[in-house]
């Protein structure tokens, strides 16, 4: 069998699988019918846009059986207003409850951002999630140590780094505040597009975290140290080549806002 076959008896000839490919690997025949040009199996980019788009599941792609591509249930379609207040409503929250997460809804919130676009459709984004108080209290003290690091010299952190380790030394744990779990997207440092598609993948986990109740806050403290920071990058172990570009801590926030602080006006050029 073929990377990706089309079933005559059904297809309707409308040329949407044509129309969707962002490969441009599906053609038209003579009779109208599309077909794959010869050799495309390796330009495919896996991204499912002919099953996808296909009225009549007339497309038959190999390594996306359609019993693995569920129906868009039109029920749970969402307005413009709800999404945008779902943006707009979204705060950074760093105080929270003393709850732990479940496992169970971070692997579905992860489930979902999954699903954020990657550069040509690589997901080559993974995930370091660390719930284990042990650990997050270990990397509080490294994440600290790393604070005294920034804070000598005379650098444009300096001062900031001060001001936060005599926050520190009254009690208050800048760091990681106090989150019950720490969520890091990494990948691949020769990947050139991996920072974008991890911070990608991290604006869809913050915005499904939100749907669910949770609470987000991006910790560049904390991604900054572990790229950089010798010991943080040895205790968060990551595979040999692999760096992570962003860090969030979750949790159920201690407080629940009311209102939506303005912003600036966009800045919009139009051509």
């Amino acid at each position: 069998m073929a990377l990706v076959e089309f079933n005559k008896e059904t297809c309707t000839k409308c040329g949407a699988c044509i129309a969707a490919c962002p490969g441009c690997i599906i053609i038209p025949r003579k009779d109208g019918f599309p077909r794959l040009f010869p050799g495309a199996d390796d330009y495919c980019m896996r991204c499912g846009h002919c099953v996808g788009i296909c009225p009549t599941d007339s497309v038959i792609h190999k390594e996306m059986p359609l019993e693995q591509c569920p129906l868009i249930d039109k029920k749970l379609g969402v307005s413009f207003e709800q999404v945008s207040q779902l943006i707009k409503s979204r705060r950074s929250i760093r105080e929270f409850e003393d709850k732990a997460v479940p496992r169970e809804l971070i692997q579905r919130i992860i489930d979902t951002a999954r699903y954020a676009p990657t550069g040509h459709n690589m997901q080559e984004v993974q995930w370091l999630v660390i719930d284990n108080p042990e650990e997050l209290h270990r990397l509080t003290a490294i994440g600290v140590d790393w604070f005294r690091s920034m804070a000598d010299g005379d650098t444009p952190w300096t001062q900031q780094m001060q001001a936060i380790l005599r926050m520190h030394e009254l009690g208050f744990n800048i760091f990681l505040r106090n989150a019950p779990a720490v969520v890091v997207p990494f990948s691949e440092k020769s990947n050139p597009i991996a920072a974008a598609d991890c911070v990608i993948a991290m604006s869809y986990f913050d915005l499904a975290a939100r749907a669910a109740g949770l609470g987000c806050y991006w910790n560049g403290y904390f991604y900054v140290s572990a790229q950089s920071f010798p010991p943080m990058v040895e205790a968060i172990a990551l595979p040999e080549g692999f760096t992570p570009y962003a860090a969030a801590g979750m949790g159920y926030p201690r407080y629940k806002y009311r209102r939506i602080p303005p912003r600036k006006n966009a800045r919009i050029i139009y051509h």
